[in-house]
């Protein structure tokens, strides 16, 4: 009993000291906060807006633990948001004591081509103000020097690389690791649905041939649109740009200063002297003075307006990442939160038009179902514009159908018009591995045909067939009527086939090409606005929520995501097979380029 009571004592004290410890890091925390948020930094004149590319990319700032060091006084954040970047850079084009950009590029951490092409854009239409911008890298990735390309000049660390390989994408199959561990699985899909390929993975172990034709086409065209502008902004011919990349002329230093991929070969250090020594001449400034280089995370605090209310507001609602029933978080949708989103945003007086920012390879069946019935009733109300991101397929699209207008970039991917449902067993798996047998009671004779243990009768699975079947009649009808199109026809272009932005245009499945911005300028003329303000939906969360989210382990994954690195992808995929309920509407693949 007094062990007892000492183990007691010592757990009640360990949690109070814990709780205490909290509390002062909370106020510590907040206090701080207070304070930052008064004081907006001052911008030198004559100042280099260095933009350093080694953080994740979103389509806004998300809250991430990692950046608590920016809200207690430092200058780090721990991710870019797209949206916030276009009006900064738009801030900076017009800014008098900006007088250029550096960017200083590693690799880019987006979910794909659509966000850099946005970033590109918005590089391009600040260039039209006479200012330069210079890119720096010690190692470029094809997506990072595609967005180098826009820059004036390019420079690469003489002892750097860059990948200029071509476009490749991955599969990744797990019928013999499942056969290892005894794991059977049934692949239920529509009978027409042989684009639908995101369950062959688990069934066979390589791509069947529709897979390999929809991929080498969508890829086709995406790179058409990425060299394009390459050749385009860096002065070379078609053909020999392809050589280059074929026979990989450009990914050594010399060789792709020989090429005239890149402008000069130095280090990063040189480059802000060079640039600063420039600035000094064109300014006519004293002799000795430097040019002030500010960090993208300062200057992103000096714009405070970007969220800005006004009489007429858009409302801008961020659907990001795999869709699934419930709440979600920042980085995944969940249906009851984006919902809840829409609704707000239809109920608000002040809100004239509503973007809808789609970025998901998509999910849950049922969840996309609700997620586009709110779609449909908030366009009732008001103008609804989708905005789609690298990737708005399966059920991305679906909740996108229904807008009353599609914007797309030709990089984007969507399409994948179609659903699957996957049925694991895993009883032969717990017998030979474990030594664990089941035996069953039932009332009738599919009473465990949900049962993970239970191989499927052929009355189940004929029912799971007639099930998916139906998802996807509803799934087509949902697009001919959103689309305007006749159903037939959007049969003969769904399947589960998977379309790039430029094909999903001429298909009909987009209206009109732009990235968030031209979004945005399409749902102010919907709604007959000029001048509005700007209404982020659902509402991010404050440090406070983000620590103590943190301290119970609901910000886990982003710290796994880190330590990872790229295989973090490859867990998802294993850790999806696990989750899956239900009929399922997603992109059939990893992408990796």
């Amino acid at each position: 009993m007094k062990q007892f009571f000492k183990f007691t004592l010592a757990s009640f004290l360990g949690v109070l000291f814990c709780t205490i410890f909290v509390f002062l890091v909370l106020s510590g925390i907040l206090g701080s906060m207070m304070t930052t948020k008064e004081s907006v930094p001052e911008i030198k004149d004559n100042s280099v807006l260095l933009i350093s590319l080694d953080k994740p990319i979103y389509d806004r700032e998300v809250s991430d633990i990692s950046s608590l060091a920016g809200a207690i006084g430092g200058e780090s954040v721990g991710n870019i948001g797209l949206t916030e970047f276009i009006y900064v850079i738009q801030r900076a084009k017009t800014d008098s004591k900006i007088k250029a950009i550096m960017l200083d590029l590693a690799v880019l951490q987006t979910g794909g081509w659509a966000t850099v092409e946005e970033m590109r854009q918005c590089l391009a239409d600040f260039k039209t103000s006479g200012k330069k911008i210079y890119a720096y890298g010690d190692m470029m990735t094809q997506s990072s020097y595609y967005l180098a390309s826009v820059a004036d000049q390019i420079v690469l660390n003489p002892a750097g690389m860059i990948t200029l390989t071509g476009l490749g994408a991955e599969v990744m199959y797990y019928k013999d690791l499942l056969d290892k561990f005894d794991v059977d699985v049934e692949l239920i899909r529509p009978k027409n649905n042989s684009y639908k390929s995101a369950g062959e993975k688990y069934i066979t172990n390589s791509m069947s041939q529709e897979n390999r034709e929809q991929i080498k086409t969508y890829m086709s065209a995406i790179w058409e649109g990425v060299s394009a502008n390459i050749v385009k902004d860096r002065k070379l011919t078609k053909e020999e740009f392809e050589r280059q990349v074929s026979d990989l002329q450009g990914c050594l230093p010399q060789d792709a200063l020989k090429n005239k991929l890149v402008d000069k070969l130095s280090f990063k250090t040189n480059l802000m002297d060079d640039i600063s020594k420039e600035i000094v001449a064109q300014n006519k400034l004293k002799e000795g003075t430097k040019a002030n280089f500010v960090k993208y995370s300062k200057y992103r605090k000096s714009v405070t307006d970007i969220f800005n209310h006004k009489k007429d507001n858009i409302a801008i609602v961020y659907a990001y990442g795999d869709v699934n029933q419930g709440k979600g978080s920042e980085l995944s949708i969940g249906s009851e939160t984006i919902v809840k989103a829409l609704q707000q945003a239809a109920k608000n007086k002040s809100v004239k038009a509503v973007v809808l920012r789609v970025n998901s390879p998509g999910g849950d069946a049922i969840a996309s179902e609700l997620i586009t019935n709110e779609v449909i009733k908030t366009k009732k109300i008001k103008p609804v514009i989708v905005s789609m991101g690298d990737v708005a397929a399966s059920a991305g699209y679906e909740m996108s159908s229904n807008a009353t207008k599609i914007v797309a970039l030709p990089l984007t991917i969507t399409g994948s018009i179609g659903v699957f449902g996957v049925m694991p067993n895993f009883a032969r798996s717990l017998k030979n591995n474990l030594g664990i047998t089941f035996d069953t009671v039932k009332t009738h004779s599919n009473s465990v045909a949900m049962s993970v243990t239970t191989k499927p009768s052929p009355e189940f699975k004929m029912m799971m067939q007639r099930n998916v079947e139906n998802f996807y009649d509803n799934f087509i009808t949902r697009v001919s009527e959103g689309r305007n199109k006749d159903k037939a026809y959007i049969d003969s272009i769904a399947r589960g086939r998977v379309w790039a932005g430029s094909q999903a245009k001429a298909l009909g499945l987009v209206d009109e090409y732009g990235g968030l911005k031209q979004a945005i300028e399409t749902a102010a003329r919907q709604a007959g606005i000029n001048d509005y303000g700007l209404i982020a939906y659902p509402k991010t969360k404050d440090i406070a929520t983000q620590l103590l989210e943190t301290l119970s382990g609901e910000n886990e994954m982003k710290t796994f995501a880190k330590e990872l690195g790229k295989p973090y992808s490859f867990f998802l995929e294993l850790k999806s097979i696990c989750q899956m309920q239900g009929v399922q509407a997603r992109m059939p693949y990893l992408i990796n380029f």
